[in-house]
């Protein structure tokens, strides 16, 4: 990978979290440790999606949003099974 590649890669990173950045401010009811944790899986999730060629921000912005409301559900299930098989005693 060369310089400019390794700058335009940059870039769209940068622009796919800035958009995905605006969305994720704008979503209602996030836990503290959903707000503390979402701003490095959006990088990750970005990060995932430049690597294995998507080079379009907007499309890469939306599919890191879905990843990261997916994995919230799946917390958030496997929170209400846990609660539900050892209830507090």
């Amino acid at each position: 990978m060369t310089p400019k590649d390794i700058g335009a890669t940059a870039d769209i990173c940068r622009s796919a979290y800035k958009i995905a950045w605006e969305d994720f401010c704008a979503l209602p009811n996030l836990t503290p440790d959903e707000k503390a944790s979402g701003p490095r899986q959006l990088r990750w999730y970005i990060h995932i999606m430049v690597e294995v060629g998507e080079r379009d921000p907007a499309k890469i912005a939306k599919a890191a949003m879905g990843m990261l409301r997916e994995y919230e559900q799946v917390l958030r299930s496997q929170a209400r099974v846990e609660n539900a098989t050892h209830p507090a005693e």
